[in-house]
């Protein structure tokens, strides 16, 4: 077994860790890597795809996002897998690799060999080596990986090219997953793209020239004929993409796709052309959060439906619900003329903690947008408004999150609010990435305005609704409810040669120790991430971060632990199922280590 560099074991925890453990699975090898930037592996790597003997691991923005792309592993000898030296697919500077890597064989007129395909996402944090550098980037990278040591660059930064109105952009529209495959019956491959553009945010393109790539469709699921979103239980506000794998059943070509709290959806894709997507099934959140009503809690979902796959057969859906945070921010407004009203806020988990020691309670100040020269010495809690989007706000983007927590400490303040900006993703509310000694919450834009003191703001008018210029900022207190992490859910699929498709919820699983309230801190993640299916046998891979690696039995009767590997220290993101020497492994990346290699 090969060890390069620190193994996730020889990293202290925060405080604690799960117990170790091994059973029904068998580690057999793992190697680390090395940063070609030399800034360490905290949080560095992401996911991966593999082919052959070669595993490919994408560099995810942490810690400097300096030199960012793709590492090459050799996996032939599953006991001893190795990065191999010079083989690193960099990314253009600027942009950075995350979720959601694609590999796939094409042999056809214009191409014959392997393609490596990638998103780009733009790094804007203010501790950026330079901040200021290149930005107009995005998109997705297309590399011939048939010889896997030599790979080369075909396509950079090909996709989605228009700004949400329609209008021409002078970048792609950032890319954080892809998923490409060839229709059979057609002989055309695809590559389906999950953007951040917050209305068509999944894009599908032709690359069956892959050095030609072009957009064939841009779909909006909230919006007819699809209208994803659902109407209650409050608070399934933040509907967007984010995952998606396609199956080919009989005749028909299927997309899995996770919408967040919009949940779990079946699209025909057979032709992705405009009018020819059809939305066949999709998932409703119940009105009680089932793994908190087994601990005899009656509290609305969290949703956050973030990866998926479906069996072989197509006959079930397992779904990963990512909830990051363990415990759901409560805040009360209690002064002036909305006093009462009671709203909910994301924490962002590398700042400081709020808790029951930590609550934020008094009158908010606010800052405006809170960028950096802008921001009034002060206490208390800053407010501040969440400017347009880096990527299409031309020359006056305005500022980033990591850059509004760093100029609010040093003002003064002992906390940060954010609400979200006008537009259509108005009401959408999610953590942020920033770090810093100080909490920093983010807030949808009807919360937002209503800690404005506007009082006749709804859903329906937040997003259009503009910032009020004279504020009349009430108090708050605002407190923790222990939520749970996020678990897997099980759905049978019942897909016919052709019409509508069954997505019928049987089962959840969480681990034990996610909800229980005393492994809310200190512990790592515990929520759900990634999940991936055996080609041969009922068996799904779930990754849980510090939660680590477990295996399951699905079927009719549910899912049921089968085997588990956790070791202090771990930190489990992506996951597949790989034969090596017609072997099935399983594949695992550590965020902070590289890759690890498993036989069940």
């Amino acid at each position: 077994m090969t060890d390069t560099g620190t193994a996730p074991g020889d990293h202290p925890p925060d405080r604690g860790h799960l117990p170790p453990v091994t059973y029904g699975v068998r580690l057999v090898g793992r190697t680390g890597v090395t940063n070609p930037s030399g800034a360490g592996l905290e949080r560095h790597i992401c996911d991966l795809a593999a082919h052959g003997d070669r595993a490919f691991l994408t560099a995810y923005r942490e810690p400097t996002c300096e030199r960012t792309g793709a590492y090459v592993i050799d996996i032939s000898d599953p006991r001893a897998p190795g990065e191999i030296p010079g083989a690193f697919m960099e990314t253009t500077r600027g942009n950075y690799v995350g979720e959601g890597p694609g590999v796939i064989e094409m042999d056809n007129e214009h191409f014959s060999g392997v393609l490596f395909i990638h998103g780009n996402e733009i790094y804007a944090q203010a501790h950026a080596p330079d901040p200021t550098g290149p930005r107009q980037r995005g998109g997705i990278n297309i590399w011939d990986i048939t010889d896997p040591e030599n790979a080369r660059l075909l396509t950079a930064h090909a996709g989605d090219y228009t700004e949400v109105d329609g209008s021409p952009l002078d970048q792609a529209v950032e890319v954080y997953y892809v998923f490409p495959w060839t229709n059979d019956l057609t002989g055309r491959t695809y590559v389906a793209l999950v953007t951040v553009k917050v209305t068509t945010d999944i894009c599908i393109m032709d690359i069956t020239d892959p050095r030609e790539p072009r957009v064939v469709n841009l779909l909006d699921l909230r919006v007819p004929p699809f209208g994803v979103a659902q109407e209650s239980p409050p608070g399934l506000d933040s509907v967007f993409a984010h995952a998606v794998e396609v199956r080919r059943r009989g005749d028909r070509y299927i997309m899995g796709a996770t919408y967040w709290d919009g949940g779990y959806v079946l699209l025909d894709v057979t032709d992705p052309t405009p009018g020819n997507v059809s939305m066949i099934a999709q998932s409703v959140y119940a009105d009680v959060d089932e793994e908190r009503a087994k601990q005899g809690e009656r509290v609305p979902p969290e949703g956050n439906a973030e990866h998926c796959a479906l069996s072989p057969d197509t006959r079930f859906l397992v779904g990963a619900d990512e909830n990051y945070e363990a415990v759901r921010l409560v805040g009360r407004i209690t002064s002036g003329p909305g006093a009462g009203l009671e709203f909910s806020a994301a924490w962002s988990p590398d700042t400081a903690p709020v808790d029951d020691v930590h609550g934020i309670s008094g009158t908010p100040v606010f800052v405006g947008s809170g960028c950096p020269g802008t921001v009034p010495a002060g206490r208390g809690i800053a407010l501040m408004e969440r400017e347009a989007s880096l990527l299409t706000a031309g020359s006056n983007p305005g500022c980033s999150f990591q850059e509004k927590l760093d100029a609010i400490a040093a003002a003064g303040y002992s906390a940060g609010i954010v609400f979200n900006r006008q537009g259509p993703d108005a009401l959408h509310q999610y953590p942020t990435s920033a770090k810093g000694p100080i909490p920093l919450i983010f807030v949808n834009r009807l919360t937002g305005l209503r800690l404005l003191g506007v009082t006749d703001v709804t859903e329906e008018t937040a997003g259009s609704t503009a910032t009020p210029v004279e504020p009349d900022v009430p108090s708050i207190d605002l407190r923790p409810v222990f939520n749970g992490w996020g678990y897997l859910r099980l759905f049978r699929t019942d897909v016919p040669a052709d019409g509508p498709a069954v997505l019928e919820q049987i089962d959840t699983y969480a681990i034990p120790e996610s909800q229980d309230p005393k492994y809310a801190t200190g512990f790592g993640d515990l929520s759900a991430s990634h999940v991936a299916i055996d080609p041969d046998r009922p068996l799904v891979y779930a990754t849980f971060y510090s939660g680590g690696l477990r295996v399951l039995s699905y079927g009719d009767d549910g899912l049921r632990e089968v085997g588990s590997y956790c070791e202090p220290g771990v930190d489990f993101l992506g996951v597949v199922v790989h034969k090596i020497g017609g072997k099935t492994h399983v594949l695992v990346t550590d965020r902070n280590y590289g890759l690890y290699v498993f036989e069940v």
